[in-house]
């Protein structure tokens, strides 16, 4: 059943409304019924924006507590600062409440809250040199780890892993390398002994050694990870992916290097640093991406908008006319889940927009189903997308 507001209501929503616009050098003369009436109101969207939650509101003790307040403050202006910001409040929540109930061409269905997908979560496995395996989450008990004279601080609040290698390895040799896993719907940092902090998406594995060479630092990557390098002139930073190797001196950039994706990139925000694919060799300026076709070598260097290819950081998915089939891999990666497709064209659709990485990702379907032609269906941790059959 869809929620409609009166039109006596809406009448007194938009009088409220142009008087705001109009900023009265007068202070209007509410009354405690019209007050009441408008808090009514207030209660009424809320309980239309939660239609299936059983929810009870006391009247009479909301008017109580305004009526107690207006006790210890000036009445007048108790009044005013409610009415003002009420009016405004009811008016972008009633345009949300109809946005969700507005009618359309399709018939389009609203998942069930108890199909509903988590986003992912900080959690990964450290693998020492050693063979050890620490799982690290919020339910670690464990937050320091001391191994061959080196310490790991495990920051569990805020997903973050240090550790402590002062000392340098002098032969390539002997060197013993640790392994920082993030397993699919999950992300974690990892502060490397030199400073340089690295920020790692989901299904991704970095390989690091226990210590640094004197003239280089290498680690390996598989998956996608953002880098903040700390700079020495002396030591390059190198990070080897499949198929190729980016070397900075100090900068910050991102990689993406998925064993299933056709190409791996390099997305470079700041600084400087240098991409070797195959026999292929190019110098990056910042605000530019080199892509890597994984079966031919051959490498595409061009300008883009850095943060469609960096908000993962940031807590946000940034699309720019990418087909549906590109937004879902980054999203089963996250969200841990399987898409599977019931009509092939639906994977050529284009969108554009934000999503915020830490709502549930019915939210996001749900807008996707209001929006489109498309329908899913929500199976534990399987999703299945059709087109809507036109009458």
């Amino acid at each position: 059943m869809k929620f409609r507001f009166s039109e006596d209501i809406w009448e007194k929503i938009s009088l409220l409304w142009d008087k705001e616009r109009r900023q009265e050098t007068e202070e209007p003369d509410y009354s405690d019924e019209q007050v009441k009436e408008l808090m009514k109101t207030l209660f009424l969207v809320r309980r239309a924006c939660k239609p299936g939650k059983k929810q009870t509101y006391d009247m009479r003790q909301a008017w109580s507590n305004v009526v107690s307040r207006t006790k210890q403050r000036n009445t007048r202006k108790l009044v005013t600062w409610v009415f003002k910001y009420a009016a405004v409040l009811t008016v972008v929540i009633c345009c949300a409440v109809l946005w969700m109930n507005q009618g359309g061409k399709n018939d389009y269905s609203v998942i069930a809250e108890t199909d509903s997908i988590a986003s992912g979560t900080r959690k990964a496995e450290l693998i020492l040199a050693n063979g050890k395996s620490v799982i690290l989450d919020s339910d670690m008990n464990v937050h320091e780890v001391e191994i061959s004279g080196m310490k790991f601080v495990n920051d569990d609040k805020n997903g973050e892993l240090r550790y402590d290698g002062s000392f340098v390895a002098e032969d390539s040799s002997k060197m013993s390398y640790n392994t920082l896993y993030i397993p699919k719907g999950g992300e974690y940092s990892l502060q490397l002994p030199d400073g340089s902090r690295v920020w790692l998406n989901s299904e991704t594995s970095i390989r690091f050694p226990v210590c640094f060479m004197k003239d280089r630092r290498d680690v390996y990557l598989s998956g996608e990870a953002y880098f903040e390098v700390a700079k020495d002139v002396l030591a390059p930073f190198h990070v080897h992916v499949e198929g190729g190797e980016v070397t900075v001196l100090g900068t910050s950039f991102n990689v993406s290097a998925y064993k299933e994706d056709i190409t791996w990139q390099t997305t470079l925000v700041s600084g400087r640093v240098q991409v070797v694919a195959d026999d292929s060799k190019v110098v990056m300026k910042p605000a530019e991406l080199y892509s890597v076709d994984r079966q031919t070598g051959k490498g595409v260097l061009r300008e883009v908008d850095t943060e469609l290819y960096t908000s993962w950081v940031d807590g946000k998915f940034y699309f720019s006319a990418y087909t549906f089939e590109e937004i879902v891999r980054k999203l089963e990666r996250w969200y841990d889940f399987t898409m599977n497709y019931q009509d092939e064209e639906i994977k050529q659709m284009r969108f554009s927009g934000t999503i915020n990485k830490h709502r549930p990702l019915n939210e996001v379907l749900q807008f996707l189903e209001k929006t489109t032609d498309i329908h899913f269906e929500i199976s534990g941790k399987n999703i299945t997308v059709s087109k809507i059959k036109k009458g």
